[in-house]
């Protein structure tokens, strides 16, 4: 273990850069964008020579932007900080002839190429000029990809939530409904991805990803479009090992303009699931509208926007519950159990098991949701420019948690702000500063169905009544400054965040048990008792500073060079200390006042890539290579393990107390005296980080088809798990700190690789036809899959003994998404009508086979404490036996035969996530007809069928042998919620207004 001494040392190396870094942050022009475009080029005469000094204006007609820049003595221009929209642009040079070239569309993060011919005229005169923006990326290694604004307003969208269509990007992968939970790319955690909207943080607070349980906490109608840079870019970017997410919304422009909208969704027009006997009433309406225009013409203009959702959902709950002949047995041997026996409902149909019954509900779960936003634009002058910006989504779920009833309500509200500023102070330099607030809260109640939770085997948990509030706000100061000198274009920028969170909620008792078995004797396996937690503050302070160079070696090659530093401050409360465990350092826990962790300042990221377009293919093939270090902050509650701790937590195991049973209020006094169990944190912690590397191919084929081939591979240290320390030492059979039981520990030891080879073939809009495929092969292997998905360890011991494919593992995936406006003009039988798709295919993600095992069955005795589940537990493989049914079916996926339960006191050796459960694969379509009611007003009816061949997309089978008569079987389907991916067919249709 690293001496606390040396932790948080910057190493003598660095210390020089690191001065030089502060003294970047100190310059108010100095610090990065990734919500704006750069456009670039090289002017030439007929002969292919550069010409220098040629002027070269770049104008947006629609807002009456100018900018205007010189070529220099290589014949290059650029310019960095374009809006994302269409321009035209013009070259003039004295004895040549004007060149212009309109129609040149730049999306967000995009550095467009436009290579401009000028010929020899003594007159002066002006030529149109055929010159296109080159599709490929000519300037970096980045592997991205952007979701335009017709892709947003034309492909099918079930539940209108943006995120996804994430999908799109090279490198996703969705294991699930389709949404930030969901969605991963190159092998990443779903934490590690970073969103930004309009260049300012919009991640979750607590969680890093968005509140993904809202479908409008941005409008897919306010977001002009994003790019989803997977894997390697630049220094500019950061603040997560993953990907990065940029967002930008949409401005108003010299012309008013709008539209209003219904989406609706009905049961009748649905299929139903394959789980469900029949089709749950459902309702959904989806409506708003958007209005933008100028305040002044060229000048100050406005958007807003607005949509609601309202949702009535009745889905059906399946669980399993006592049967009555095994109540009777319960009530024989142990009449005290009767409270935990009565709280669960008679069972609606028998199971093969005559000691379980399957229990089928329907639940209301209403949704309610408001989303806006209002950005106003201003030029202040001809060099400056200005836009402020506010977006809030309030939103209300109620839930049926499970067959018992036990509801949930969730009060959400997202809000996000900036005011930006942009500055030319020359045709080369350029300064940008932007301020952003980013805050989610959440006040949820949970109303339980039974006093204590109680937790048997083969059958639904009780759940007591709990109460959280989360209310998290990030605050942002982010500079930049773009610098163009000679060959090179450089960037120089950082940023300050300040994250603040407030949270409480209320305590929990909680009594676990080994077996049915172990129940009908009331024999506990442990216990936990949490006390409640009052309102707790958390500051946390980040800064972010950077240096990126794109040097133009040769017409042919540009080098991109840069270095980020990240640190991510030591958490600290504001109003209550927190209680720090250290069991070297202190023996127990630390006297107040005492840093909960030591600070990692040595987040130092260097970044290189090429791209090379060799003349002997016209231009056309480029050749892209990089390498990079990553660091990301992870989950803000990974490191509160100090206030996690103020509580009094306490829990037993049936190794410290063979007497243990229900109720577990009647074993506190003990537990208080005997099995403190609080949480810790490896105050010696790192924060995570990822190398990535790859090499990719791009050519550019005709019919504005864009081909890419890429190699991506990545691996990742110090990746957030959990672990239970303290544990018993089966030499001595006694914890080495007896005045604590199994201590919970957050710790970051995780690893993990990952190798990929991605293919993608594009098409830009022409001719009415547009289309995107995505493939992936990859093979992500880990002993923890970090952030929020970091879990316990089998052995707590032994991390290695879990190394084996990531939970997320997908060896392919594949997306293809496609518009078509019909060839057929205005007035004629099919005038104004579009076809869209989006097709999805993956094969099956891994299962981990487990087995339920007492902690007196365990080496170590590693029960549960409060706040951690417990280790998963592994089976023994049989020798000889298929793992597999003969056949496989969603009645019997496994043979049970091939698993049985390890001799007491000994690990299973079956593998973690060897086996796979199904695949998916989706196809959805829309039909649109646009009617024209007047020159500038136009009336859209759309039909969007989801799933369109009805296959059953089932979930992943029961992994637990100690549930004999659920093993192998699929209760569930891929969603279990209404909208978004993997769910039977759906059908939605929608009528819009604009202007």
């Amino acid at each position: 273990m690293r001496s606390p001494n040396s932790a948080g040392r910057c190493p003598a190396r660095f210390r020089s850069c690191h001065a030089i870094l502060l003294s970047l942050v100190a310059c108010p022009s100095l610090f990065a964008q990734a919500d704006r475009a750069t456009l670039g080029g090289t002017v030439t005469d007929a002969t292919g020579a550069v010409l220098s000094g040629a002027e070269v204006e770049i104008r947006q007609e629609a807002i009456g932007l100018l900018r205007k820049t010189v070529t220099n003595e290589a014949g290059v221009y650029r310019t960095p900080g374009l809006p994302v929209g269409s321009y035209t642009i013009t070259a003039r040079k004295d004895g040549f002839t004007t060149a212009r070239v309109p129609n040149v569309v730049l999306t967000v993060g995009q550095r467009a190429t436009v290579n401009i011919p000028m010929a020899v005229s003594a007159v002066n005169t002006q030529v149109e000029v055929t010159a296109q923006a080159v599709q490929l990326d000519k300037a970096s290694a980045e592997i991205s990809g952007v979701i335009s604004g017709s892709d947003l307003a034309a492909l099918p969208l079930n539940g209108r939530n943006w995120a996804s269509f994430m999908l799109l990007a090279p490198g996703a992968v969705n294991t699930g409904e389709g949404n930030q939970n969901t969605i991963r790319y190159f092998g990443r955690s779903r934490d590690e991805n970073n969103f930004t909207f309009d260049g300012v943080d919009a991640t979750g607070v607590k969680d890093p990803r968005q509140e993904a349980n809202l479908r409008l906490n941005i409008s897919l109608d306010s977001i002009a479009e994003f790019r989803v840079a997977s894997s390697l870019y630049n220094a500019e970017s950061g603040g997560g090992a993953g990907a990065q997410v940029n967002l930008v919304s949409k401005s108003g422009s010299n012309r008013f303009h709008g539209g209003a909208f219904e989406y609706f969704r009905n049961d009748r027009l649905d299929a139903r699931r394959p789980i469900d006997a029949r089709r749950p009433p459902f309702r959904l309406n989806q409506f708003g509208g958007h209005l933008g225009g100028p305040l002044r013409r060229d000048r100050t203009f406005f958007f807003a926007n607005f949509e609601g959702l309202r949702q009535r959902l009745a889905q059906t709950q399946i669980g399993f519950v006592p049967s009555d002949a095994f109540k009777a047995r319960v009530l024989a041997a142990s009449p005290s159990l009767r409270p935990v026996v009565e709280a669960f409902k008679p069972g609606t149909s028998r199971t093969a098991d005559p000691n379980i019954d399957q229990l089928t509900v329907a639940g209301s779960q209403p949704w309610t949701e408001d989303s806006g936003l209002i950005k106003v634009d201003h030029r202040i002058d001809d060099r400056t420019n200005m836009f402020v910006r506010y977006n809030i989504d309030n939103g209300v779920i109620d839930e049926i948690r499970n067959p018992l009833l036990e509801t949930r309500t969730s009060n959400f509200r997202t809000q996000n702000g900036t005011i930006q500023f942009q500055r030319v102070f020359s045709p080369v330099i350029l300064s940008e500063t932007k301020l952003g607030v980013n805050r989610s809260a959440l006040h949820r109640d949970t109303n339980g169905t039974f006093p204590e939770g109680v937790s048997i085997p083969g059958f639904i948990n009780l759940q007591v009544d709990r109460a959280e509030v989360e209310v998290g706000t990030t605050y942002s100061l982010v500079q930049s400054l773009a610098w163009t000198r000679g060959r090179h274009a450089f960037k120089f920028g950082g940023e300050i965040r300040k994250v603040d969170l407030v949270f409480a909620d209320s305590g929990t008792v909680q009594t676990a048990f080994a077996s049915r078995d172990d129940f009908v004797l009331n024999r506990a396996n442990s216990i936990s008792i949490a006390g409640p937690n009052p309102s707790s503050r958390v500051l946390r302070p980040y800064y972010f500073w950077f240096a990126q160079d794109e040097f133009k070696a040769s017409s042919t090659l540009t080098v991109s060079l840069g270095v980020r530093y990240e640190y991510y401050s030591v958490s600290r409360t504001t109003n209550r200390g927190g209680r720090v465990l250290d069991l070297l350092r202190c023996n127990g826990f630390c006297p107040p006042g005492t840093p909960w962790y030591f600070p990692d300042k040595n987040n130092y990221a260097p970044r290189a890539g090429l791209a090379w377009a060799p003349e002997r293919f016209g231009g056309k093939t480029v050749f892209r290579a990089g390498y990079g270090i990553f660091f990301g902050p992870g989950q803000l509650d990974d490191v509160n393990a100090a206030l996690d701790s103020i509580p009094e937590s306490f829990s037993l195991s049936q190794r410290d107390q063979p007497a243990l049973s229900f109720p577990a209020i009647g074993f506190a006094s003990q537990a208080r005296s005997s099995g403190a169990a609080p949480r810790s944190l490896q105050r010696d912690r790192r924060d995570g980080y990822s190398q990535q590397w790859t090499f990719s191919i791009q050519q550019q084929l005709p019919r504005q088809l864009v081909a890419q081939a890429a190699y991506v591979g990545n691996n990742a240290h110090h990746q957030f798990g959990r672990s239970f320390i303290n544990t018993i030492d089966p030499a001595t059979g006694r914890r080495p700190y007896p005045g604590f039981s199994n201590i919970g520990e957050k710790n970051n030891f995780g690893n993990s690789s990952f190798n990929g080879f991605q293919m993608s073939i594009n098409r830009a809009a022409r001719s009415g036809l547009s289309w995107q495929t995505q493939y992936l092969w990859g093979h992500a292997i880990n002993d923890n899959s970090g952030a929020g998905e970091g879990a316990q360890n089998m052995i707590a011991e032994c991390r290695a003994c879990d190394r084996g494919d990531a939970d997320f593992d997908t060896r392919h995936s594949f997306t293809a998404a496609a518009g078509y406006l019909l060839p057929f003009g205005a007035g004629r039988r099919w005038g104004g009508w579009e076809l869209s798709g989006i097709g999805t295919a993956r094969t099956g993600r891994p299962l981990n086979i487990s087995v339920n095992r007492g902690a007196a069955d365990l080496p170590n005795g590693a029960a549960s404490t409060p706040g951690d589940s417990a280790p998963p537990q592994r089976p023994d493989f049989v020798p000889g036996q298929p793992f597999y049914a003969a056949t496989r079916t969603p009645d019997q996926w496994f043979n049970p035969a091939a698993f049985r339960v390890p001799a007491r006191g000994v690990w299973g050796n079956f593998p973690r996530n060897l086996l796979r459960g199904p695949g998916l694969w989706q196809m959805d379509v829309g039909v649109a007809k646009r009617t024209r009611l007047t020159e500038r007003v136009a009336l859209q009816f759309r039909g969007e069928l989801f799933n369109l061949f009805n296959r059953a997309q089932y979930g992943q089978p029961n992994a637990n042998i100690s549930q004999p008569a659920q093993f192998g079987r699929i209760t569930s389907v891929v969603n279990s919620t209404p909208t978004g991916s993997g769910g039977p067919r759906q059908v939605q249709l929608m009528l819009r207004l604009d202007f």
